[in-house]
């Protein structure tokens, strides 16, 4: 008896299903594979089948990849090598078969699941916002070793797939269609009626493929070996500009293509098997597999032992109408959410609607969204300068400038005007939610909610529990945050959280050492070579210098010496060099602001040369944030080295693929680490680099942060 793929016979078309018992979604496996290779087997002795279906008992998903636990097992190059022929044999298969072939897609198809549906003669679809296909590999740090990084190519041309295969972008069924990804698209109340008909007609060849015309560049740039060559040169190079080269998988497709794509042969696929080996076995992939998981861990994670169902949130108010408040109004009405923003400013208010609208076009010009539905949640926004809209708002966000007094105030009103359920968040980035609360109505239902800015791109939100908060208040926040598309990480409330906490003396770090003499952008570029997406002093300049010294100075006054500011950021500062804002900080940057120079008037403030060498630089930067995040967690301001994992990558774009700050505090080792600290401590006479206490105990136990 089959246990995960059925197979039926309906007008001379045969149905070949696929769902995975005791599970939502389909996964290929190497156990359901051995099965779909018997099924194949003994479907190439029939005589009575003029085509095949493949279909998926899932309702909206048809496979979503295959089991990435057999990827992380992996434990050697021939282990994967032949893990990958063994799938590519069972594809084969299907490909061989003298009968037509449909792929029937009726949601998620991914990775293992777009490798089979490649392996059919033709792929058919719904006309459903369901339908996502592609081949994310690249996001594991390896490439699609079932056939799919020859297949793709071949199927839609190399100027098409190199895309789709170097980012491991999803495709929806409207672009499928228009790349030749899929053949026909159907209804899909009647999405198996219409490809069994398909088929039939494939098997008596009234179905021909649309034939796609190619003007004389494309034809050059695809079937000529220099127009190849140029276009796998162009895509090196924005493979290592954009990575810089940290990221092998990409690197690998570009040269299996290189010596591939332009013919056919069989070796092709044993070369996919061999550079597919080669990038399962790489730290890079095992850090990046880890990430996914850990992400994955936290869509669902419950932070308490509170279950709520839902968050019950019909309407939400915004209390200040800065970027921020616009930016999050944006968001929330993105999901059909209503939402009311209040300011004592008329002008305030208009420039919230124009920074929603502004971001609402900007997702437009990348067909994110259509018109109409940019006209109906924009409709859903409302503003006013007083308090009457916000009473039957299920939660009311505070996002007023980082002023203790006027948060207070502000909640004092809230408590006072919304019902004992309305849940009450402030959008602080550093300063006490707890206090806050204080002298409010029902503290319980007061905690923090920090977006980051820009909010529609930044994936992390951190909820931040105060004193008094109930487990009810954060667990129904959580489950808002997760609705608004974010990912969430909840911290106690201590300065500057958790994020800030540990990137202000990275931030700080930098700023000693240009004091010292070291030239900005030599620092940022360390920064950048490590894998930041951009560097501190850069950050810096981007947050807003005035921002950052505040949120500094907060910490310095928590934790005292070791926190202690840099004096050039105060002396930035007072000059009235702010950053990008006003056009000049560390930094002096074009009208546009795409372009920037060293500032002279900073430079002119420091010695001309440091003696500090590069590998000094960059320890200390990331050393300082290993250490914070070592008291952090001694702390229990958060409750996992996972939670700071994510919390910095999704939070200041830490490089995914080191793992995570921990992880990779752990390839290094707490002793290594330790000592590092203490030469710091001893050649600058700092308590900035005094190691913790929590890192001292993992050292003396010989023990990671993942033990």
């Amino acid at each position: 008896m089959s246990k995960f793929w059925s197979f039926g016979v309906e007008n001379s078309v045969g149905n070949l299903c696929f769902n995975s018992p005791d599970s939502d979604v389909n996964v290929l496996s190497f156990e359901n594979l051995a099965e779909l290779e018997q099924q194949l087997v003994e479907i190439t002795t029939r005589t009575d089948l003029k085509a095949l279906l493949f279909t998926s008992g899932k309702v909206r998903i048809f496979i979503v990849g295959a089991d990435i636990k057999d990827i992380e097992n992996i434990t050697s190059a021939k282990d994967a090598f032949e893990k990958a022929q063994l799938g590519k044999a069972i594809f084969k298969k299907i490909e061989s078969l003298r009968i037509p072939t449909v792929c029937v897609i009726n949601g998620a198809c991914l990775g293992g699941g777009a490798e089979l549906a490649l392996a059919c003669r033709s792929r058919v679809a719904s006309f459903s916002p369901q339908i996502k296909i592609g081949l994310p590999e690249v996001n594991l740090g390896v490439l699609p070793g079932f056939g799919g990084s020859i297949r793709l190519p071949r199927l839609l041309g190399l100027i098409r797939a190199l895309p789709l295969l170097l980012t491991g972008r999803l495709v929806g069924f409207q672009e499928a269609f228009k790349i030749g990804l899929l053949d026909r698209l159907f209804p899909e109340a009647v999405l198996l009626r219409e490809a069994q008909a398909f088929a039939l007609k494939l098997a008596d060849g009234q179905a021909p493929r649309k034939i796609r015309k190619k003007n004389f560049m494309t034809i050059f740039m695809e079937h000529t070996p220099p127009g190849r060559a140029w276009v796998l040169s162009q895509a090196t190079k924005d493979v290592l500009e954009k990575t810089g080269g940290a990221y092998p998988a990409p690197l690998e497709i570009i040269k299996l293509l290189r010596s591939t794509h332009g013919r056919a042969s069989e070796r092709d696929y044993q070369a996919e098997s061999d550079h597919f080996s080669r990038l399962a076995v790489t730290q890079v992939s095992k850090n990046l597999i880890k990430i996914f998981f850990l992400n994955e861990k936290y869509k669902k994670y419950h932070w308490t032992q509170t279950v709520c169902k839902e968050d019950g949130i019909r309407k939400c108010g915004i209390v200040g109408a800065g970027v921020m408040g616009g930016g999050i109004a944006q968001l929330i009405s993105s999901r059909d959410i209503p939402v009311r923003v209040k300011d004592l400013n008329e002008k305030a208010l208009s420039g919230a609607l124009a920074e929603a609208a502004s971001i609402y076009r900007s997702l437009l010009k990348k067909r994110k969204v259509k018109r109409h539905e940019i006209t109906n949640r924009m409709s859903l926004i409302s503003v006013g300068l007083n308090n009457d809209g916000l009473k039957n708002c299920g939660m009311v966000i505070e996002a007023v400038v980082e002023d203790l007094a006027i948060k207070q105030k502000i909640f004092s009103e809230l408590s006072g005007l919304t019902g004992p359920e309305t849940i009450l968040a402030s959008n602080t980035s550093s300063l006490s939610v707890t206090r806050m609360a204080e002298g409010c109505r029902h503290p319980e239902r007061i905690l923090g909610l920090h977006f980051f800015n820009p909010v529609h791109r930044m994936p992390l939100v951190e909820v931040i529990r105060a004193q008094k908060t109930s487990q009810e208040t954060i667990e129904r926040s959580v489950l808002f945050a997760r609705r608004l598309g974010k990912s969430v990480i909840v911290v106690d409330d201590k300065p500057g959280f958790l994020v800030n906490r540990l990137l202000l003396p990275y931030m700080n770090e930098a700023a000693y050492l240009m004091q010292e003499g070291m030239a900005p952008e030599r620092i940022d570029a360390l920064a950048k070579q490590f894998g930041m997406p951009m560097g501190p002093l850069e950050l810096c300049d981007q947050v807003g210098i005035d921002v950052g010294y505040k949120v500094a100075r907060i910490l310095e006054k928590a934790f005292g010496a070791r926190m202690k500011v840099a004096p050039l950021l105060e002396t930035v500062k007072q000059q009235g060099l702010l950053g990008k804002k006003s056009g000049k900080g560390f930094y002096i940057y074009s009208k546009d602001g795409r372009k920037k120079k060293p500032n002279p008037v900073v430079k002119n403030h420091l010695p001309h040369s440091s003696e500090t060498t590069d590998d000094q630089a960059r320890k200390r930067m990331i050393t300082t944030m290993i250490n914070e995040a070592a008291r952090c967690l001694d702390e229990h301001v958060t409750d996992s080295p996972g939670s700071v994992d994510m919390g910095l990558i999704l939070g200041t774009g830490f490089p995914p693929y080191r793992g995570g700050l921990l992880r990779y505090a752990d390839t290094l080792g707490a002793a290594l680490i330790m000592k590092d600290l203490e030469r710091l401590q001893r050649s600058l006479d700092s308590v900035r680099f005094e190691p913790a206490l929590y890192l001292r105990k993992l050292a003396e136990q010989n023990k990671g942060f993942y033990d």
